[in-house]
């Protein structure tokens, strides 16, 4: 035998796997899957799909947390006590009911003759008590003079506390308010003490002594203007808070 026929006898034996074949990529067949695929199915897991691994626990909740109270509610409307009418209204009837009882004990002094001396502690209060004349006496139209100055110290306290009042959310800024009502009183004191002098003093004096009862009706509200200030401070603390649940 030749060489040429040893090579070819081996040629023959590594084409048909036998004996002394070299190892080498299998040729692709019928049931061989495409490139990428895997060869076997997935295998399913000992405890079926959706089931957890073996060892997981679950997170456990947080004990003790508490959510915030209205945490989750829907927002609710805030009420602020119908703007501020209520409250203006009790310090403005306060106000015209100061300026009646004032007025009066003022008259009352001029009868006894209580000292009205400015210089004395006592005086210097008792000569600022008459803001209106009283109706009663003589000189001058005292009873229309004294309605007028009352509807002149309701109207003007009423619309600068009322202003005053719904600049503030209920139940907040109490020193503000108390000093915003107070100076409506003092405003409310002057026009009404120019108010009152007009109607009831003669022509020929009213000129003279206008300033005089301007200056008494601001002295006034800064003695006695406090009294509605606090009363309207009081009214607007006892309004609705903002709805809670």
């Amino acid at each position: 035998m030749t060489d040429d026929d040893d090579r070819t006898q081996e040629i023959r034996r590594d084409h048909d796997g036998g004996p002394g074949a070299t190892d080498g990529p299998s040729q692709p067949s019928g049931n061989t899957p495409p490139f990428g695929a895997p060869s076997a199915p997935p295998q399913r897991p000992a405890g079926g799909y959706g089931q957890p691994a073996a060892g997981y626990r679950p997170q456990q909740p947080v004990t003790g947390y508490r959510p915030a109270p209205g945490y989750g509610a829907p927002m609710l409307p805030t009420d602020r006590g119908s703007g501020g009418f209520p409250a203006a209204l009790v310090g403005a009837v306060i106000a015209a009911l100061v300026a009646v009882g004032t007025s009066y004990a003022g008259h009352q002094a001029a009868v006894h003759s209580v000292s009205l001396d400015p210089r004395q502690v006592s005086g210097f209060f008792v000569s600022r008590l008459g803001l209106l004349p009283w109706p009663v006496g003589q000189g001058g139209d005292r009873l229309t003079a004294f309605l007028a100055g009352l509807v002149v110290i309701l109207l003007i306290t009423l619309l600068l506390m009322m202003a005053a009042a719904m600049s503030t959310r209920a139940g907040n800024g109490g020193f503000g308010l108390f000093l915003g009502a107070w100076m409506a009183v003092v405003i409310a004191g002057a026009a009404a003490g120019a108010v009152a002098a007009a109607i009831w003093m003669p022509g020929g004096q009213l000129s003279q002594y206008i300033a005089n009862y301007i200056t008494g009706g601001m002295l006034w509200g800064v003695l006695y203007g406090w009294i509605a200030a606090l009363a309207l401070l009081i009214a607007h603390a006892l309004r609705r808070k903002p709805v809670t649940r």
